[in-house]
C-alpha cells in the first residue's frame, strides 16, 4: 500500500516576526476608523445633539481622517492578507505556490524549469531605488499550465540548504529529452549550489 509524499512547506515568505510587526503597524490604521465611526454614530443617536442644517455638517474633520486611515488601513489589510496567505509547499516533485487571489501547480519532474532573478529595491516613492542585490527565482510551468514563481530568498537569506536540495531532487526525479532536460541539470546544478554557495554567477 503507497502513501503519498508528505507536504515539505517552504521557507519561501514573510517570517512570523515580520508578520506580527505588520499587524502591529496595521492595528491602528484598522482601530481608529472604527472609533471614528462609533463616535459619529453616538452623536447622531444622542437627543442633546443640535440641529444642522443639511449643507453644514460638524463632522467634515472625522470624516478626512476616517477616509485618510481606510485607504491607508486598507493597503496594510492588503499587505498582512498576503503575507498570511502566502504558502509554498513541495509535495513529492509538485510545487504548489499560494498566493493572495490564486494557487498555482506545477510538477516539477515533467515541467520546463529555469532560474532567474530580479532587482531587489528598497525604500518607497522618490526613494525607492534598486540595492545592487538580486533576489534568485525559480519558474516552472507545465507544458498546458500557468507560470509558478518561487523567490529562492527572502529578507533573512536563502532557503535552507535541505528545501534547496529537495527541490533539486524534484527537478532530476523525472524524464527529459533535449534542450529541457539541459537546462533541467543546470537549474538542478544550480538549486544545490546556492545551499553551499550563495555567492555563484547567479547572483
Amino acid at each position: 500500500m503507497s502513501t503519498s509524499p508528505a507536504p515539505l512547506k517552504l521557507s519561501a515568505g514573510a517570517s512570523t516576526g515580520s508578520k506580527i510587526i505588520m499587524s502591529v503597524l496595521a492595528l491602528p490604521f484598522v482601530a481608529l476608523p472604527l472609533f471614528v465611526i462609533l463616535m459619529v454614530r453616538d452623536q447622531h443617536t444622542s437627543t442633546d445633539y443640535p440641529y444642522y442644517p443639511p449643507d453644514h455638517s460638524p463632522f467634515r474633520i472625522e470624516y478626512l481622517v476616517l477616509l485618510i486611515f481606510a485607504l491607508v488601513g486598507t493597503v496594510f489589510l492588503g499587505g498582512l492578507v498576503a503575507a498570511f496567505r502566502f504558502r509554498a509547499t513541495l509535495t513529492g516533485s509538485v510545487l504548489e505556490v499560494r498566493r493572495t487571489f490564486r494557487t498555482r501547480r506545477a510538477d516539477l519532474a515533467t515541467a520546463r524549469v529555469w532560474l532567474g532573478s530580479t532587482p531587489e529595491y528598497e525604500g518607497s516613492g522618490e526613494h525607492r531605488h534598486q540595492t545592487g542585490r538580486t533576489i534568485p527565482h525559480l519558474t516552472a510551468r507545465d507544458y498546458t499550465g500557468p507560470k509558478v514563481r518561487l523567490h529562492l530568498r527572502t529578507v533573512n537569506g536563502f532557503l535552507p540548504p535541505h528545501e534547496l536540495v529537495a527541490l533539486a531532487d524534484a527537478v532530476e526525479s523525472g524524464h527529459r529529452e533535449g534542450p529541457d532536460a539541459e537546462q533541467a541539470s543546470r537549474t538542478a546544478e544550480v538549486l544545490r549550489r546556492l545551499g553551499t554557495d550563495p555567492m555563484i554567477g547567479l547572483l
